[in-house]
């Protein structure tokens, strides 16, 4: 399930880096955190697969302005879903019946009514004096006292308290205060005062919870030493540094008393070091990986010359260049380290006189070799491998880096990361991909024409080829493969059958080979949902150089991680106990190495059908793997037509819809529906099809 952290107006960078990084280290893998805009939390299907929804610090006015027409989902996300609703200090405030912020401070002050009012009650502040927005001027290390009577200190830069918190029933505060505040924490007259000030709380609604603070515990100490105001670190971050195990384990605390699942290795917030880029290529192919390194110093002007490297400007980032796999390595890791994913420049390392791969103790997670071992000699696609342990974002990196991608020969490179601290995804999603979750990005290159019909190339057609080539690789990885329960949901991403849908169903697998296409005779259309999860996303960034397109594949796939759904792996294992009860062989678990070099394979074989036939030779092979032939639909914008899902046109690529006659299944009245897949939002869970607010 989803942890939606809100990232729109109203938000600072630090809040939503501060509270995304925490979720991520707290609760992964069990949930999949990444980031929401206002218009998805309007217009995608976001409640049936979140099970927290985050709005972290900022300013509460932009939250109640841009979220409005959002707010009845978030109601019901909470009281009837049974979801879990958090707020960190702007967020604390948008979820309560009221605002009394800076009360009679003519520049500043905020009053006025909520309408989630899972606090029922005024959430007044700030709590103490002195906050001014965008600056640490009235930031304090505040003291909090628990209910066991145990304190810590955490940062406070503006937040709340919650006023008469005792009063209401469906309200269990958390912490409170410890200093006296600067503004009035009780109203009632039958209050008394030796409770003291309500900082975070834990309020009941319907079905979810929600879970509101004043301060901000879910900032990280560490990021906040990166300021340059001595004054700010000796009175505030040095204070939160002494009293950071307090911290972790209250907010582990009180993530578990909100009903998350919170994993055993939280003391460790932060994000792993980069490691260095590794370049390599099969022996046959080596002119591939000089060219790469040739076009990065032509590309790039005034380059800076250190003793053991060479820094140019990749576009985004310096990207610094060593050459020669073995002592460069060390030097390029040692100054990576401790150094911001996002802020530091990146390394890259080609092979040195005479070396061909890097040595195993160098990619302990990636066995470079069997990669090649696997890969089609005669392949161009994927020919040539950069590799990192640790890297940002394996599309990120490329994407952003302009000098970088363009120096890369045609349709030659995989670009594989063990793990991600920034990916990507659709919608500008960020998450961290720990290790089990292949990264990968593929470049590819594409004419604007083939060169055999002389027609137009459809790129939107790259996504299919892309998700379609991954399936077939996972399904002929090996002899009883194909029997692994994986489809596509169009446009781009791969499901698996959900473990527990096949345990409950008592259902059997092997020998019906379910990812041939026969998944219709075992799961019913109508069980989609219950039956079927994600396992791996498809982002494809588009660039025009030199009269060509240049596209890349980002993939995240569950090899051998289950959360938050399941993996290839577990269904290796869960195959096999029918295996054994067949006395069949058991099958090896799918190595990562061999996947992306048979899914590079197959990429390159869609590739060149595709761009000297059409899409006519390929979509037959789609629809066999895909989830959605006769499948039943709602068109929202068209009067909540029902129509039959039939195909993707082999033009543009776009989804075909006939209209059926009303009470019919199987009558069509003629209507064609051709929905785009980029412009709008298809839940296959619900059976919509509605077009999406740009």
């Amino acid at each position: 399930m989803n942890v939606l952290v809100y990232n729109g107006p109203g938000t600072t960078p630090g809040s939503v880096k501060h509270t995304t990084e925490t979720l991520r280290h707290f609760l992964e893998p069990y949930y999949a955190v990444s980031t929401v805009s206002a218009k998805a939390l309007q217009t995608e299907p976001w409640m049936s697969k979140a099970s927290a929804l985050v709005f972290p610090g900022g300013a509460d006015l932009p939250y109640v302005k841009e979220c409005k027409t959002a707010i009845p989902k978030i109601k019901d996300f909470v009281r009837r879903q049974g979801g879990l609703f958090i707020g960190f200090c702007a967020g604390g405030y948008f979820g309560s019946g009221r605002v009394e912020f800076s009360q009679g401070n003519l520049e500043m002050e905020v009053t006025g009514n909520r309408e989630l009012k899972f606090f029922p009650g005024i959430a007044r502040g700030p709590a103490y004096d002195g906050f001014k927005y965008n600056s640490e001027d009235g930031a304090k290390a505040a003291p909090l006292v628990l209910p066991d009577g145990t304190e810590f200190a955490t940062y406070f830069n503006g937040g709340s308290l919650f006023v008469d918190a005792d009063h209401y029933d469906n309200v269990e505060v958390l912490a409170r205060y410890k200093e006296p505040t600067d503004v009035r924490y009780q109203d009632s007259s039958s209050g008394t005062d030796r409770v003291g000030p309500a900082a975070v709380v834990l309020c009941s609604e319907g079905k979810g919870k929600a879970l509101l603070t004043g301060p901000h515990p879910e900032f990280i100490p560490r990021l906040l030493s990166k300021s340059d105001d001595k004054h700010f670190l000796s009175r505030v971050v040095n204070v939160l540094i002494e009293n950071e195990e307090q911290r972790l384990r209250f907010l582990k605390d009180i993530f578990t008393k909100a009903g998350l699942n919170c994993n055993n290795e939280f003391a460790n917030v932060r994000a792993p070091n980069l490691t260095p880029l590794l370049v390599s290529a099969s022996e046959t192919r080596q002119q591939l990986v000089k060219n790469f390194q040739d076009n990065l110093f032509t590309i790039t002007s005034d380059p800076t010359k250190f003793d053991d490297c060479v820094e140019i400007d990749g576009g985004n980032d310096k990207v610094r260049l060593y050459e020669g796999f073995k002592q460069p390595y060390y030097k390029a890791a040692d100054f990576l380290r401790h150094g911001e994913p996002d802020e530091i420049p990146k390394t890259i390392i080609f092979p040195g006189e005479g070396e061909l791969f890097p040595d195993s103790t160098l990619t302990s997670n990636y066995d470079i070799a069997k990669y090649f071992k696997y890969l089609n000699p005669d392949n161009t696609v994927g020919s040539m491998l950069m590799y990192g342990e640790v890297v940002t974002s394996t599309s990120s990196f490329l994407n952003e880096n302009k000098n970088v991608l363009s120096s890369i020969p045609d349709s030659s490179m995989l670009h594989v990361g063990t793990i991600q601290v920034s990916g990507r995804g659709r919608g500008g999603n960020v998450w961290v991909n720990p290790k089990g979750v292949s990264a990968c990005t593929a470049v590819i290159s594409l004419p604007s024409r083939s060169p055999r019909t002389n027609k137009p190339v459809s790129i939107v057609f790259v996504q299919y080829l892309s998700m379609l080539a991954y399936c077939q690789a996972i399904t002929s990885y090996g002899p009883g493969y194909e029997d692994l329960p994986v489809r596509i949901k169009w446009p781009n991403d791969l499901y698996a059958l959900s473990p527990k849908y096949y345990q409950n169903n008592k259902l059997s697998l092997v020998g019906k080979a379910l990812g041939q296409g026969s998944e219709s005779q075992i799961v019913p259309i109508t069980d989609i949902e219950p039956a079927y999860l994600k396992i791996s996303g498809l982002l494809v960034n588009s660039n025009f150089f030199n009269d060509k397109f240049t596209l890349l594949l980002g993939c995240g796939l569950n090899v051998s991680h289950d959360g938050p759904t399941t993996s290839l792996n577990s269904w290796i294992n869960i195959l096999n106990r029918e295996r054994e009860a067949a006395r069949l062989d058991r099958l090896a678990p799918i190595e990562v190495e061999k996947l992306h070099a048979l899914y590079m394979n197959r990429l390159e074989i869609l590739i060149r059908a595709f761009v000297d036939t059409g899409a006519a030779s390929i979509l037959p092979e789609y629809y066999r793997l895909w989830l959605h032939s006769n499948q039943i639909v709602t068109l929202k914008d068209h009067q909540n037509a029902r129509a039959k899902i039939t195909g993707i046109t082999e033009d543009y690529g776009l989804l075909i819809a006939k209209e059926l006659q009303s009470g019919s299944n199987t009558q069509f009245t003629g209507a064609v529906y051709h929905l785009q897949p980029d412009g709008n939002s298809f839940d296959i869970f619900k059976g919509l099809i509605s077009k999406k607010a740009v």
